[in-house]
């Protein structure tokens, strides 16, 4: 039955580009399940599977049943389908009504970049010169990073800092900048840079993932907009990406060979077991997962960090851990993680809330006179981030990530609507970066 992921996610990926006339952002999320089950199948066939990359199964006790398998392909899909009605190839005309909360958002999350470089800057040499496999212990020991006990001494600044997540934000505001020519380049190139900030940090703790992370909506950034992109910014974005994209290459295979130098694999097994493992943990979690045990503080975490004071940290997963016999931060999926948390019923449930907002906020652009608003990008972008990076496991599990949701769409509400702050957009001098559209013809058109 292992097989059936990767036969599965490739038809299904092969049908919707066929069916959307390219590749779309539901082709994306389907091909990284494709990608995904394709190294799980290389786990597994090559006896890769153990404690050393994350996974709960070893070679004798794998098992891959019927219900598990058909179950993974079946909620994924219905997670998936819901982005085919935002057919990229399909959209003629973009609208932006209050372009000024735009650039507020943008320059806010600029002002984090500054912020994180600032508490990075006094260690980031010293763990780059250090030992990863040693540093990655300490934190999972528990040990702090030199960065977050730097902003730890500042209150306010620590406060602030819990909210560098939404830098990633930046990436499709850069990109909708870029393809709609509204901002000076070096803005946009300050947004680009600003989306790396979470990379950055993560240097700080021997992270992989957050690399990972930034890789994968990249990625479905240039879905998102690849059509709309002249050829000169096309080369242009190619070689300013370059040397990021050498360095975190560098430093990825560096983390991966201290960390699993001397497992019983070695760091290439290492490497395919970190991407595959999805589909394995989760068949795991349904034969071993106990349903005694019901824990909302990851699907609900400022909810459950309000009222009952529960929250999603190390000592939470420890807790969590015996009460089921093994290790649960391990990457299930993102629908392993609600398995385990809330039981079958509890996932189904979950699903159908998260299917149902994304048919009510995705625009469907088969219609050819559907109007797009600037914010309908970072809508997408933001529930894309489940399924997308849900290759691994469920993001929004902590209560910074509901502030920073709640946040992006307070920006995308207003960005859509007309206040009072857009009759102030007039007086705006002609310095400003982005360059503001005429409010008396405020539709944009593309030429596909």
């Amino acid at each position: 039955m292992f097989l059936l992921p990767l036969i599965y996610f490739s038809l299904l990926s092969y049908y919707l580009y066929k069916r959307q006339e390219g590749f779309t952002v539901a082709v994306y999320i389907s091909a990284l399940y494709a990608i995904t089950a394709l190294c799980a199948v290389f786990t597994i066939l090559n006896g890769y599977m153990g404690e050393d990359g994350g996974i709960l199964f070893d070679n004798n006790n794998a098992e891959f049943g019927v219900v598990p398998t058909l179950l993974y392909c079946a909620l994924l899909t219905a997670t998936i389908w819901p982005f085919t009605r935002f057919n990229t190839t399909k959209i003629k005309h973009t609208e932006l009504t209050n372009p000024l909360v735009l650039d507020i958002f943008g320059v806010g999350m600029i002002l984090m970049l500054v912020l994180n470089i600032y508490l990075v800057a006094d260690s980031t040499l010293d763990i780059l010169n250090g030992d990863f496999a040693e540093l990655r212990h300490s934190v999972y020991e528990g040990e702090e990073s030199p960065a977050k006990l730097k902003a730890m001494s500042m209150p306010v600044i620590y406060y602030i800092y819990l909210f560098n997540a939404v830098t990633i934000f930046a990436l499709p505001l850069a990109f909708y900048n870029i393809t709609h020519h509204r901002c000076a380049w070096w803005f946009n190139g300050l947004l680009l840079l600003t989306s790396l900030s979470k990379p950055i940090a993560a240097v700080q703790t021997a992270d992989r993932t957050e690399i990972a992370f930034w890789g994968i909506m990249a990625a479905l950034t240039l879905v998102m907009f690849w059509r709309e992109i002249t050829l000169k910014v096309k080369i242009t974005l190619v070689a300013a990406s370059v040397p990021f994209i050498a360095a975190m290459a560098i430093y990825l295979s560096a983390v991966t060979t201290d960390r699993f130098d001397k497992s019983y694999a070695g760091p290439a097994a290492a490497a395919m077991q970190y991407v595959g493992q999805g589909y394995i943990n989760f068949c795991y979690f349904w034969e071993n997962a106990k349903s005694d045990f019901i824990s909302t503080e990851r699907e609900f975490p400022l909810c459950n960090r309000m009222l009952t004071g529960t929250v999603s940290d190390s000592d939470r997963r420890n807790v969590r851990s015996a009460e089921h016999g093994f290790f649960i931060s391990v990457f299930p999926t993102f629908i392993g993680d609600v398995l385990l948390d809330l039981t079958l019923p509890g996932l189904i449930l979950w699903l159908l809330v998260y299917i149902a907002i994304c048919y009510r906020f995705i625009p469907n652009t088969e219609d050819l006179d559907t109007t797009i608003h600037a914010a309908d990008y970072l809508v997408v972008f933001m529930l894309g981030i489940v399924p997308s990076f849900g290759i691994f496991y469920y993001r929004f599990f902590d209560f910074q990530s509901t502030i920073i949701i709640l946040g992006v769409a307070i920006v995308t509400f207003i960005s859509k609507h007309t206040f009072s702050l857009s009759d102030a957009e007039d007086e705006e001098p002609d310095s400003l970066p982005c360059e503001l559209p005429d409010q008396s013809d405020r539709t944009e058109t593309i030429h596909s």
